[in-house]
């Protein structure tokens, strides 16, 4: 969080010996002799966490979007659209990733347990092996180190705006299509993509465990929190054709057509490639003022075969609940940042699955009068969606699956419209 030492405030704390007792009463109005006037005071920041403005915060960032599309018609009323889509954002504004005052990752090694040693006059600091900052500072070796060693503890500044941020997105889209004809309508829709940046949203705070070493962003990129290789939707409704003029039993009579016509079954359908996990590790000192630390990952195949039919609910470290190999994942060894990328595409969460089912039946009185029954599947093949993938290296459980969820849910609705 960060103030603002030069913006007025009121005292409207609750009395220290008695706080059950109100402040003011509102039938006497809003008390003025509470008000504080603002002060202008130039060491403010030294004694709280500064902010600032990004230098560079009038730099408006740019979107930069290019599609590439074919359509045809098909037999049977469909219509097939194929597309190629990229967009590439630049400079977008992104304030975690200007983490000024961090302290640079080459001083971990380099006064390693030092760090820590207090630093109080000229001679505490030749004795560390570091030039006292200033008269009368008093902190610690890492403290002292920083670029503005003068802002208390070993705080960063707080930047707003610093226009750091970028994401690429491409995508190969196609749908097929069908309006609706002889009682059937679909809508279908594949997505092969890629996203990669060094952001989630230009949200404050939206953006945690960034930068890892803000002298070196380079390292921020990699594939997007969201980013889904493969996803399928389905929508396709169709009506029976069964009664009077249809298909099936066409001089049926009215009490038949009451009762067999009318019926129509839908299906929404979603298949989808899990989402990237993101891993952690221990913070390399307690003197550390960057970002979370990353993992060190070797390189090769990164998860194990994971049969769910053998999921060990009532043992969670159970051999059998692990999907990553954990050989592959390290700690960082103290004083030392990870490796490892903030993410990978091939270490994902679970594929999201799921097919939701209707049967509808529809009854026409006269006109503008309809009587609707419908019964929905949601999870309609009862599919199990397991999660909890521990990603903390440092947690026992680290690899292990630890939730499972889902369960088929039956509802029914009857609706008279008129």
């Amino acid at each position: 969080a960060t103030s603002f030492q030069a913006a007025g405030t009121y005292q409207l704390s609750a009395d220290p010996v008695n706080p059950w007792r109100g402040i003011f009463n509102w039938d006497e109005g809003f008390p003025q002799d509470r008000y504080v006037p603002p002060s202008f005071d130039v060491s403010w920041g030294n004694r709280n966490r500064p902010a600032m403005i990004d230098p560079n915060y009038g730099r408006t960032g740019y979107t930069q979007m290019w599609n590439f599309n074919l359509q045809r018609e098909l037999p049977g009323r469909f219509v097939l659209d194929m597309g190629y889509v990229g967009n590439k954002s630049t400079g977008l504004r992104v304030s975690e990733l200007a983490r000024v005052n961090q302290l640079r990752p080459e001083v971990l090694s380099q006064y390693g347990t030092r760090l820590g040693n207090a630093v109080t006059n000229a001679a505490q600091a030749a004795a560390n092996g570091i030039a006292y900052p200033y008269p009368g500072f008093r902190g610690t070796v890492a403290s002292a180190l920083r670029p503005y060693p003068q802002v208390q503890g070993n705080q960063t500044v707080q930047v707003y705006g610093a226009p750091l941020g970028f994401g690429t997105y491409h995508g190969l889209q196609i749908t097929m299509n069908r309006e609706l004809a002889s009682g059937f309508t679909l809508y279908s829709n594949y997505v092969f993509s890629k996203t990669l940046g060094n952001m989630e949203s230009m949200m404050l705070n939206d953006n945690p465990g960034r930068p890892l070493d803000y002298y070196n962003l380079a390292l921020e990129k990699a594939v997007a929190a969201s980013d889904r290789t493969h996803f399928v939707k389905l929508f396709a409704d169709y009506e029976l054709p069964v009664g009077r003029g249809r298909f099936l039993w066409p001089d049926a009579g009215r009490l038949t057509t009451a009762l067999l016509g009318g019926w129509s079954v839908s299906g929404i359908l979603n298949y989808g490639t899990g989402t990237p996990l993101n891993f952690s590790g221990s913070m390399p000192s307690s003197q550390w003022n960057g970002a979370t630390n990353r993992v060190n990952v070797a390189p090769g195949k990164l998860k194990v075969d994971f049969d769910g039919a053998k999921w060990n609910f009532l043992s969670p470290r159970a051999p059998e609940n692990a999907i990553l190999d954990k050989g592959k994942f390290s700690d960082p060894a103290p004083l030392t940042l990870g490796t490892g990328a903030m993410r990978y595409t091939q270490v994902r969460n679970f594929p999201s699955v799921g097919e939701d089912l209707a049967l509808i039946k529809n009854h026409h009185f006269g006109e503008g009068k309809r009587l609707q029954f419908r019964a929905d599947m949601l999870n309609a093949f009862n599919r199990s969606n397991f999660g909890g993938i521990v990603t903390s290296v440092t947690n026992p459980n680290f690899g292990q699956v630890t939730s499972k969820g889902g369960a088929r849910s039956i509802q029914f609705l009857m609706r008279f419209e008129f």
